[in-house]
Parts: structure tokens; C-alpha cells; sequence
């Protein structure tokens, strides 16, 4: 138990320990005063102290702990105690109780630098709880702050915009606070939040603008340069030092430079034999040949003089099963396995405890959880998608969705992903229809959606009031601001239209991948202007090495050209896995994404945006935000 009254005595000037003796002193001659303890004759005498630096030794004390010696004291004094409480409460990520604290504190205080320290921790709160605009909205000005709230509200404003998606927005205001950091380790660990930002940018958008200084160019210029390179370090140390010499006066540190090949370094784990596990007959048999197809493109395009053996293993012979491929695998000498692309080999494989070699699936176990050290799972998840929609959505301030998806079990899985992760950010789910995947008209859900069926049974009931036929203009539902559609491009050619001729056109529509079919068709994908939508960077992005090579030689797979860029990123990711594992900020910047690892070994992939304008898909490059401020640096003491 923490004695409140020897820690409180600590804090207190001399004069006012004077103070207290006499007041105790008199307490021992005064009968009136013997009922009141110690603590309470203190505190009495403090509450209205002035800020005072707080002890050591309070400085370990608890929430609660300055929660009680608020509520004994006033003034600064109070405010003090309810802020550290609030502090403290947050670390420990009780976010409702730091909240309320706070609401507390502000309701009570009236000086302006209380007011900066609250709305600097508000914002850090709001961070926490993912609402990244709000944060940035309730950070104070800039430059009424001291140097050391400047510098953590800069961190909470370049944080919060790499959350929105501001990637390079993050970099730019973590190279502009360089300058006001002290010390050297706080110098690094700004180095290692920007590279975490870079890492993250999509390649289309890793690229300076002309306002950019040469300090932030040759930060975009070493990512840019080391991009997808983690396999070979021979090419990493051949860029940093052509890197060098273009920047010689850049301020990254040895340090860092020296820590970043020392990771890639301890990363790198060259796979020698990999064997490859598909079905190469059956019903999935075209979905295997456009996998391998892209496996074996990625291998050719390989830079390295060395490159692995692959081996491929037939998964359709019904008479071997999964388990014993993979053994003759690993007698044929296999280093890393990709596949299977089945869920009940997979399901199998996640309740394993041991497997030999590196092994990645082309497809997602059911239970999140893994056994398996060894085993990483890969694969076009649609549910990524529907959750990235709910992201893209919240942050462009849409808040009432109606959900338009198919009535199968796919539907309803994207249902599900994009509504708890609307919900999880703050978002409301006001309506649900399930369309049937076997029709081309649309009416019946569309007027379920928007209520339309319960204004056309309102206009027939007045009608039948009044025995008179009347003018009638449908009215739909207007508390939805956006629509969330699931489905495939030729569902969507018969939706959009649908929503426009049932009052709804006005309705930003937002959708995954599947809306599109990853070849261009102005005449048929025109239906689909306005709608935005999440795809690989393969499909948006302009040709590159692999896509001459799939327009060249692979042009009767095109309607599975996304598996053929699955298998080109297999290929790649399966050498570059270790270095996703050990590192929270890396990402590997594919064809079918910017991806990452969780802890559980589960690959996910951020995609990128466009909008369709004159029948064609045009990125959007969500990067930039919609106004910079000027940064006037901080408070001039």
C-alpha cells in the first residue's frame, strides 16, 4: 500500500513543510482536530498548491492511485493528478478510463497550456481507438506548443496519416522533425518510423513531388531502390552504395544503414528446391495452370545466377494424399513447398506442431490460429478486400451503409468482413439485401434496400384514400451515404444502372475486385463509371516484366489473370518470408499487393484504388492528403 502522505510530503517546498509541522503541532493540543488522520490534515493543506514536478516515487504510483489524489485536492493541483491519471491509464491501454478522466479535466480547467496537454493525450486516445481523423483534428497548433509537446504531437500527426493512407504525408513530417530532436537514439528510432512509412507506400506512389526537399528525396530514393530486394545482397549492397554516392550529405546514419543489411542480412533464407503442390487435373486444373504459369514466369525472370530446382507434385491423384506428397517432397530434397491450394490439406497442415521445411499455402486455413512455425498462408482472400472497402470508406467520412451482396456463402462472407470492420471504425450498417446470382434484374432488392417498395405501397394507398390515380415520384431512404456492393463485373453491369433508374445513382458505390474482370472493355465496363473499387496492383498498374511475358505467351489465360500474378508473388515470397516474419513494418511489394505478415504467419495484401471514368479503371492515388498545412514549428520559448 503506497503512504499517499510521505509521497505528497516529498513534493513540497520547504516553506510549506514548515506549514505542515505547525498544522500537525496543533493538531496534538487541539481536541476538536484528533478525529482527522495525517492524509487528510496534508492533503488539506495542498489542495491548493501550485504544478509541482512530481517525485520519483510518484511517478510509480497508479491510475487509481492519482485518480484518489485528485479527488482530494483542487485547483492545479487537481488538474495535475487527473491529467497523470489519464496518462497513465492510457499507457496501460484502458482507453474508456483515460478517456473520461479526461473529460473530467476538461470541464474543469481554463488555463491554455492544460488545454494543449489535454488535447494532445485526446488525440493519442483517439489514435489508439483507429480513428486517425479524428486525431488529427483534436491535435493543438503546432507552434503554441513547448518543444516536447511539438514534438509528440508531430509524431501523433505523422502516425495518424499513415493510418489514412498518407504514406508519404508520415515522411515528410517525421523528416521536418529530425531537426528538433536532441538525441541520437531519438534520431534513430524517427529513422526507423520513416523507413517503416516508405515500406508502405505503394510503388506506383513511391515518388517525390516538386515541394520535396533533398532530405525526403533521398529518403523515397534509397526505398525506391532497395524495393523487392531482400533475396539478394548483392544487389542491396550494390544500390545503397550507388545510393551513397547520389546523396553523400543525406543524414542517415551509418547506424541505420549498417542495421538495415545486417536485417536483410539475417533475413535471407535462399530456397535451392522448391517443390510445387497443385491439382494438375479436375475441376481446378485451369485455376492450377494459371498459378503455375505465373511460378514459372517468376522463375525465369529471376536475376540471380543460382536459381532453385523446382519440382511439381500432382494434389488431384486421389489415391496420395496431401501428407504423403509432402513427404516425398522432402526426400526429393525440398527446401520450401508452395501449396496446396485446397482448404482441407490446409486445415490439416494448420493443426500440425512440426513440419520440416518452410511451407506456403495458396490458400487460408479456417481458424485464423496456427500450430505450425513452418507454415505460412497465402492467397487472394476476398475478406481483406470487403475490410479495406469499410477502411476507404470511414476515411472519406461515409458513416450509413447499405449492403448489396450475392446470396451465397461468399456474399455473405464479404457481408460479414465489411461490416464488422464499418462497425469496428465507427460506421453503421443501416441495410442488407442478398441479390440472387441467377437473374439479371435487380428490382426487388434494390427497392427492399432503399425502402422504395414501402413508398410505392404509400402512393397506392392514398390513391385508394382519395379513388384517384396521382403523379408519383418514389422516394428512397436518405440516411445511407454509401453503398457497399459485392459481386462479380457482370452482376455489376446490371446493378449500377439498376441503381441509377431506382433513385440511387447519386450513391457513392464502393466494391472489391471482383467488379472488375482485370481486362479492359469500355463498351461493357461503361455501365460502371463512378463505382471505386480495391484490385491488384497487376490489373491497375502499367505493363511490366511479367505482364509482356503474360500477354505474350500465356494469352489464353486471361480470365484467371490475377492467379497468374498469385503465382508469380508465390514464387517471390516464399525466399522472402523470414524477413516478413521478424519485421512488424516490412512489407513485400508484389504483384497482387503490398503485403505483410501477421503473427499467426497469415499473408495480407493492401491493394490499390481506382475509379471507373469513360469505361476504364483509373488509379487513385490515395497517398496524398486533400490539404497540407504549413508547419510553423513550435512554441519559441
Amino acid at each position: 500500500m503506497i503512504n499517499l502522505s510521505r509521497l505528497i510530503l516529498k513534493s513540497f517546498k520547504p516553506v510549506v513543510i514548515l506549514c505542515l509541522a505547525a498544522t500537525l503541532g496543533a493538531c496534538t493540543s487541539a481536541p476538536e482536530q484528533a478525529e482527522k488522520s495525517v492524509d487528510e490534515i496534508i492533503l488539506d493543506a495542498v489542495r491548493d498548491q501550485p504544478d509541482t514536478p512530481l517525485t520519483a516515487e510518484q511517478d510509480q504510483m497508479s491510475a487509481e492511485d492519482y485518480i484518489a489524489l485528485a479527488s482530494e485536492s483542487s485547483g492545479k493541483q487537481r488538474e495535475q493528478f487527473l491529467l497523470k491519471a489519464a496518462e497513465l491509464l492510457y499507457q496501460r491501454g484502458d482507453l474508456d478510463m483515460a478517456q473520461s478522466q479526461l473529460q473530467t479535466l476538461d470541464a474543469e480547467s481554463s488555463a491554455q497550456s492544460r488545454q494543449h496537454q489535454i488535447s494532445l493525450l485526446a488525440a493519442k486516445i483517439a489514435l489508439a481507438n483507429e480513428n486517425p481523423r479524428q486525431a488529427i483534428e483534436l491535435l493543438p497548433a503546432p507552434r503554441e506548443l513547448p518543444l516536447a509537446q511539438y514534438i509528440e504531437a508531430r509524431k501523433v500527426s505523422a502516425d495518424a496519416n499513415l493510418e489514412l493512407g498518407y504514406h508519404l504525408a508520415a515522411v515528410r513530417t517525421r523528416v521536418d522533425l529530425e531537426r528538433y530532436l536532441e538525441t541520437e537514439e531519438a534520431r534513430e528510432n524517427n529513422h526507423q518510423a520513416i523507413w517503416a512509412a516508405l515500406q508502405r507506400t505503394p510503388e506506383l506512389s513511391l515518388k517525390p513531388s516538386n515541394v520535396d526537399n533533398k532530405t525526403t528525396r533521398g529518403w523515397i530514393s534509397l526505398a525506391s531502390a532497395l524495393r523487392n530486394t531482400q533475396s539478394d545482397m548483392r544487389i542491396i549492397q550494390e544500390r545503397i552504395l550507388d545510393w551513397a554516392t547520389r546523396y553523400p550529405d543525406h543524414p542517415v546514419s551509418n547506424v541505420f544503414i549498417d542495421r538495415l543489411l545486417a536485417e536483410y542480412q539475417q533475413s535471407f533464407a535462399p530456397a535451392n528446391n522448391i517443390a510445387i503442390m497443385l491439382p494438375m487435373k479436375g475441376k481446378y486444373k485451369s485455376v492450377a495452370d494459371a498459378i503455375q504459369s505465373g511460378i514459372v514466369t517468376a522463375w525465369y525472370e529471376q536475376t540471380t545466377t543460382e536459381k532453385p530446382l523446382l519440382r511439381f507434385y500432382d494434389t488431384s491423384n486421389e489415391n496420395l494424399s496431401f501428407y504423403e506428397l509432402y513427404q516425398q517432397a522432402i526426400l526429393d530434397g525440398a527446401s520450401h513447398i508452395i501449396g496446396p491450394l485446397d482448404k482441407v490439406s490446409i486445415n490439416k497442415l494448420a493443426q500440425e506442431s512440426n513440419l520440416d521445411v518452410p511451407i506456403l499455402t495458396l490458400n487460408y486455413s479456417k481458424n485464423p490460429l496456427s500450430l505450425a512455425d513452418n507454415l505460412y498462408q497465402f492467397g487472394l482472400l476476398p475478406e481483406d478486400e470487403a475490410r479495406q472497402v469499410a477502411e476507404l470508406a470511414i476515411r472519406e467520412d461515409h458513416t450509413t451503409a447499405a449492403v448489396l451482396v450475392p446470396n451465397s456463402s461468399w456474399g455473405r462472407r464479404l457481408q460479414d468482413a465489411f461490416s464488422e470492420r464499418f462497425e469496428e471504425l465507427g460506421g453503421s450498417v443501416l441495410t442488407v439485401q442478398h441479390y440472387p446470382t441467377n437473374v439479371d434484374d435487380y428490382s426487388k432488392q434494390l427497392q427492399a434496400l432503399f425502402n422504395l417498395d414501402d413508398s410505392h405501397a404509400r402512393h397506392k394507398d392514398l390513391e385508394h384514400i382519395l379513388a384517384t390515380r396521382l403523379k408519383f415520384m418514389p422516394y428512397r431512404r436518405q440516411d445511407v451515404d454509401m453503398i457497399f456492393l459485392a459481386g462479380t463485373h457482370r452482376a455489376a453491369r446490371g446493378i449500377i444502372p439498376a441503381l441509377k433508374f431506382h433513385h440511387a445513382g447519386g450513391l457513392p458505390v464502393y466494391a472489391t475486385s471482383h467488379v472488375y474482370s482485370g481486362n479492359r472493355d469500355l463498351n461493357a465496363d461503361r455501365d460502371l463509371n463512378g463505382v471505386t473499387f480495391c484490385d491488384l496492383p497487376w490489373t491497375l498498374a502499367s505493363s511490366n516484366k511479367y505482364k509482356q511475358n503474360f500477354d505474350s505467351i500465356w494469352k489464353d489465360q486471361r480470365t484467371y489473370t490475377r492467379l497468374f500474378a498469385l503465382g508469380v508473388d508465390a514464387y517471390n515470397l516464399v525466399q522472402n518470408l523470414k524477413y516478413l516474419q521478424t519485421h512488424d513494418y516490412a512489407r513485400y511489394s508484389g504483384e497482387t499487393g503490398s503485403i505483410s505478415m501477421d503473427k499467426n504467419g497469415r499473408l495480407h495484401r493492401e491493394l490499390l484504388w481506382a475509379k471507373f471514368k469513360n469505361g476504364q479503371p483509373v488509379y487513385l492515388d490515395l497517398s496524398i492528403p486533400p490539404a497540407t498545412t504549413v508547419n510553423h514549428g513550435p512554441k519559441q520559448s
